[in-house]
């Protein structure tokens, strides 16, 4: 990505230095000219498409986006030399805003294109010779393209990211669970056992056994074991005894009129038998050793770490959006920590991370989540909660981690406190803003004395 900007700035500079300068300033009247209108066709344009509803609301577009768009158009279209460093970086960061939000890619193209279309009639209609008209054109879409093109190209690299962290917490969704899933699927493959041994004790027609390959646990196996634990030898032997196991039965089916024989039933349920528990035997061992990973989550405190932290949000706030429930977060500090750590010894320090982990466990719903979002800081996704309940939870976390006892090297017991910032998701697809809200909740907590939880007010700024 360095190597990219470094050329793409190369090429902005040439483009400036080889525009002259009275061109460079019909560029700057343009946008001071007619910016606001642009913003205001780009958005009544962009709001017509329906997969723009998903990520804007009128409100938003109203009272923040065009007036951003109007800064934008005017900042590319005067940009000289000192400037490019500065609009390098804030396509980027528009760029990283569009993927962590998940923007699709068409709805970008689509602004650019409206963008430049609504352009050209302007130039067109401006004062001055055709010939500058046509440097000034030249000029401005180049200009725009560079600033779009640093944009898409952060946001591919981020989106990419993304996507890898969203599959990444899928498979972890599933580890999660490990000792359920392993459990459900091994009993799925002895249901499919049994169901054989069943047929073959009542001399029922074989054609009636499904196909390992096709039954619950087979269909399992191949649309989503192959992939959770892909890369592992396991899953090849897993496979293989699989399809033994069917050729086993298929063969077993053309010679089914011999099959009434006592031994050759024995044989075959002895073969069915020992290949089911090689299996089992087999899954049992993957399933132990990926939850020994424990990826995406804190050693520590056995929380979740900050890696699928962007997927989440993008889910829960997607949900959010779509089924119109409330969303809240809470942000939380260990009060004085670092004294804890200094006075008494890391040790203690962790034995407090700990125990205060636990009573987040314990005092939230199956459906948030916790994260150790630094050191001594942790972060609660609640899900469909509303400002009185996300305040209840708040108050019930910060009492019951007052009464954490824990012992001291020296024989002394120790009580921590909790510093606690809380705000209420307002519609903005971007997450960071909905953190930072909690975070100055946050301060204001701190401010006021610790050992408190304030909730966001945007008029009581920390």
């Amino acid at each position: 990505m360095q190597s990219y900007v470094a050329r793409v700035k190369d090429e902005w500079l040439g483009l400036i230095r080889e525009t002259e300068p009275h061109i460079h300033e019909m560029a700057r009247g343009l946008g001071e000219d007619h910016a606001r209108d642009l913003s205001e066709i780009f958005y009544t344009n962009i709001l017509t498409d329906p997969q723009a509803v998903d990520f804007l609301t009128n409100e938003q577009v109203e009272t923040h986006l065009k007036k951003s768009l109007v800064v934008w158009v005017k900042r590319v279209l005067s940009c000289t030399e000192n400037d490019v460093d500065e609009l390098i970086a804030l396509q980027q960061h528009v760029g990283e805003i569009h993927a962590r939000i998940g923007i699709p890619i068409q709805l970008v193209d689509m602004g650019a294109r409206i963008l430049k279309r609504n352009i050209i009639p302007l130039i067109i209609e401006r004062n001055g010779s055709e010939n500058d008209k046509i440097k000034l054109l030249s000029f401005s879409l180049s200009s725009i393209d560079l600033a779009l093109e640093i944009m898409a190209r952060t946001f591919t690299f981020g989106e990419s990211s993304s996507m890898k962290d969203d599959e990444n917490y899928r498979i972890f969704s599933l580890l999660e669970n490990a000792e359920e899933e392993k459990e459900r699927q091994i009993g799925s493959l002895l249901s499919w056992e049994m169901d054989v041994i069943y047929n073959v004790m009542l001399e029922t027609d074989l054609d009636s056994i499904q196909l390992l390959s096709r039954a619950d646990f087979g269909l399992w196996f191949n649309h989503k074991g192959r992939h959770y634990f892909s890369g592992i030898a396991e899953v090849g032997y897993i496979a293989k005894l699989m399809q033994e196991t069917d050729q086993i039965l298929l063969k077993t089916r053309e010679g089914s009129r011999t099959f009434r024989q006592k031994n050759l039933r024995n044989d075959f349920m002895l073969q069915i038998k020992n290949n089911t528990t090689q299996i089992a035997a087999l899954l049992r061992g993957l399933f132990d050793d990926v939850s020994k990973h424990e990826v995406g989550m804190d050693v520590l405190t056995k929380l979740l770490n900050r890696r699928f932290l962007a997927a989440i949000f993008k889910r829960e706030i997607a949900h959010a959006n779509r089924s119109g429930t409330q969303l809240s977060v809470l942000l939380i500090d260990v009060d004085k920590f670092k004294e804890i750590n200094d006075g008494h010894g890391h040790a203690t320090g962790d034995d407090i991370l700990r125990k205060i982990s636990q009573v987040f466990y314990d005092n939230v719903r199956s459906s948030d989540y916790v994260f150790r979002y630094g050191g001594d800081e942790f972060l609660i996704v609640l899900t469909e909660a509303t400002p009185t309940e996300t305040m209840h939870i708040a108050e019930r976390i910060r009492a019951k981690a007052m009464k954490q006892v824990v012992n001291t090297p020296d024989g002394k017991q120790l009580t921590t406190t909790l510093s606690i910032g809380a705000a209420m998701f307002q519609g903005h697809p971007d997450y960071e803003r909905l953190v930072q809200a909690a975070d100055e909740a946050l301060y204001v907590a701190k401010r006021n004395g610790r050992n408190r939880a304030e909730m966001y007010n945007p008029n009581n700024k920390a």
